[in-house]
């Protein structure tokens, strides 16, 4: 049976007056100092950031026996799920129907952002139809199969659209929440010489995703390599490190290995080791802790609350140039040991070199 939640939520005698009247005084600036100090915190009081065109669907909260009060923005008119069984040994589907209202003049186009478990026997769809049941377009199956929690981004043109569908195989537990938000258009310009930024911004400051150049590309006096663009899963009890290997002509002055994780820790950073020397910590780019990317983890001995990422994030580590060496490189990425299992992908290294235009300072070494 189809289930619905909609928008709904101062001589002798004088100088004791004069005391009486001095202590009444300090009494009511005592009070007045207090008074003013309530004011100042109820003035201070937090506000709740408005968001009034973006909305996010926590679909197991909503799922629970007391699920939260839901607010919808105004382009939004509801939100359904219907079961549909499996034929023979199919699982069937679960389906997350979002209605939404014609608002041509609001915008033109929404972004998506769907979390759920990588799970390889599961696949999710997201589709968009009319009214009138006209399919406008169809997304996926998304997953790879790495057993993590991620996320994936869509912008989906609003015209002529009424109905999306999320479609995820079985009974839905594997599909977290979605997150939507109404665009905006805004002039953005940039330099011609290179890449162009991201169409859509992201709302919480995500950055976007990495992509390889096939060859090696040289600019002021930095080398930028590809190294390898697929993906390698580190776990705690198998794989808990990866190892790369490259060659260099001659020694650069720094250089610095890149590449994206999914599921970081930032309790427990990864670590990486050059040519058997340890670098230290990989430094990784986190988003604003609004990002609903962020899945908390408590273990029993911790002191504190974990957090693990559901998504890629961007991480970097600078590598000293006396760590590497002409000829064959190793560079090896390990675990944390307080870490979960983690991916990471398309790596890559920026090679600084010396150049008739490089600005540096000669200072003596004092003790």
């Amino acid at each position: 049976m189809p289930t619905q939640l909609t928008a709904g939520h101062l001589g002798a005698y004088g100088q004791g007056r004069g005391l009486v009247v001095l202590m009444r005084r300090i009494l009511i600036g005592g009070f007045l100092l207090v008074g003013l100090f309530f004011r100042g915190l109820i003035a201070e009081e937090l506000r709740e950031q408005p968001t009034s065109f973006s909305v996010w669907l926590d679909f197991r909260a909503l799922a629970s026996a007391n699920p939260p009060r839901l607010s919808l923005p105004i382009w939004l008119a509801s939100l359904g799920t219907e079961r549909v069984a499996g034929v023979g040994e199919s699982p069937g589907r679960t389906i997350y129907r979002i209605h939404f209202r014609r608002a041509a003049s609001l915008h033109h186009a929404v972004q998506m952002r769907f979390f759920f478990d990588d799970r390889e026997a599961d696949s999710i769809t997201v589709s968009g139809w009319s009214e009138t049941g006209v399919a406008l377009f169809t997304h996926g199956p998304f997953g790879a199969g790495l057993g993590l929690p991620t996320s994936e981004t869509l912008t989906l043109p609003v015209d002529g659209l009424d109905y999306i569908d999320v479609s995820t195989t079985g009974d839905g537990k594997n599909l977290r929440g979605v997150f939507l938000a109404s665009l905006k258009r805004a002039v953005v310009e940039h330099a011609l010489d290179y890449e162009p930024p991201s169409g859509v911004i992201d709302p919480f400051g995500n950055l976007p995703l990495a992509t390889l150049q096939e060859d090696d590309y040289k600019l002021y006096g930095r080398v930028k390599a590809p190294i390898d663009a697929q993906s390698m899963k580190l776990n705690p009890s198998g794989a808990r490190s990866g190892t790369w290997e490259f060659e260099l002509q001659s020694i650069p002055l720094i250089a610095m290995l890149g590449f994206e994780v999914l599921g970081a820790d930032a309790l427990a950073p990864l670590e990486v080791t050059v040519n058997d020397r340890q670098i230290g910590p990989v430094a990784i780019y986190h988003p604003d802790l609004a990002d609903p990317g962020y899945l908390g983890l408590v273990r029993p001995l911790d002191r504190d609350m974990r957090f693990r990422y559901a998504g890629w994030l961007r991480g970097q580590k600078i590598i000293p140039g006396s760590a590497l060496r002409t000829g064959v490189n190793k560079v090896v990425v390990r675990l944390h040991s307080d870490s979960g299992s983690l991916v990471l992908r398309t790596l890559e290294m920026q090679l600084k070199y010396n150049t008739p235009g490089l600005d540096y300072q000669f200072e003596l070494k004092t003790p």
